[in-house]
């Protein structure tokens, strides 16, 4: 079975996950970037829907512009918009512009970090960091970052191979869950992969990220009459129907469950019988 788990964004255009799935693991999408309303990705809610309909597990990452904490707020804030409805396992902030943050303190680093975390997991949300092997070393060095799962990006020669053969040379904080290790996946391990024509693709190896953030959490989760849920979107009614926007924007309360039928509604209204892998808290 797979281990990779690409990232993309629109840079990498309209990609086919159904095409890809088979070679891949897992898939981080950039959801969006800054604090300004219209930086939502736009591939985002096109990749999210369909790694939720496949099935595909789906993290997600915030491209950090800002130098203080309100911002880094804010720009949670846009995350979290981005990434509602949406079933998605880990959002990381991506620390690495050194064009707006590169004269900023260590301290004010970690500042600006727990800031956009602190309001991800505020919502419920599993949160992490990426950065640079330079950025964790030099950087983000404040003890406040073993907090959070780590993404780290080491390239070595960017040949379209894993240089480190499955074995991490650098563990910031022993936190690394997830090694970015080439930005021409399509040059080498992925070189078969069909449904994305870019000419680059990153690619990480997974060091633990879908033991802690998918499995286990797929295996803990159990549903009862009662509880509240949210649809994924891009789901269908359990009869093959389609399901109307709106439904993914709502809350539901668990009305019934026959095995892996589940009825849902509000007050006591039914809205529709859906399959439970289609449903998140």
């Amino acid at each position: 079975m797979s281990k990779y788990i690409i990232d993309v964004s629109y840079h990498n255009g309209k990609i086919d996950l159904n095409e890809a799935k088979n070679m891949i693991a897992g898939i981080v999408a950039r959801c969006s970037y800054g604090w300004s309303k219209s930086n939502i990705d736009k591939q985002w809610n096109d990749n999210a829907t369909q790694a939720n309909t496949l099935n595909i597990p789906l993290f997600a990452y915030h491209f950090c512009y800002a130098k203080n904490a309100s911002q880094a707020k804010q720009e949670a804030k846009l995350a979290l918009k981005a990434c509602s409805g949406y079933d998605v396992k880990v959002i990381y902030y991506d620390m690495e512009y050194s064009k707006t943050q590169g004269d900023l303190s260590n301290e004010l680093y970690y500042v600006i970090a727990k800031s956009f975390c602190d309001e991800i997991e505020k919502a419920g949300y599993s949160v992490g960091i990426y950065a640079n092997q330079d950025w964790f070393k030099n950087r983000l060095t404040h003890n406040g970052f073993s907090a959070w799962t780590l993404w780290l990006a080491n390239y070595g020669k960017n040949d379209g191979y894993d240089n480190w053969n499955g074995n991490l040379q650098y563990n910031p904080f022993n936190h690394v869950h997830l090694h970015q290790f080439t930005s021409r996946a399509k040059h080498g391990v992925l070189k078969e992969i069909k449904g994305i024509s870019s000419s680059g693709l990153d690619c990480s190896l997974d060091y633990g990220v879908l033991d802690i953030f998918v499995k286990k959490s797929e295996d803990k989760v159990e549903y009862k009459v009662g509880d509240i849920v949210r649809v994924k979107k891009g789901s269908k009614w359990y009869d093959g129907e389609s399901i109307a926007s709106f439904v993914y924007e709502n809350e539901y309360e668990i009305i019934q469950i026959n095995d892996d039928r589940v009825v849902i509604g509000i007050n006591g209204k039914v809205t529709g019988a859906i399959s439970k892998k289609n449903l998140f808290k």
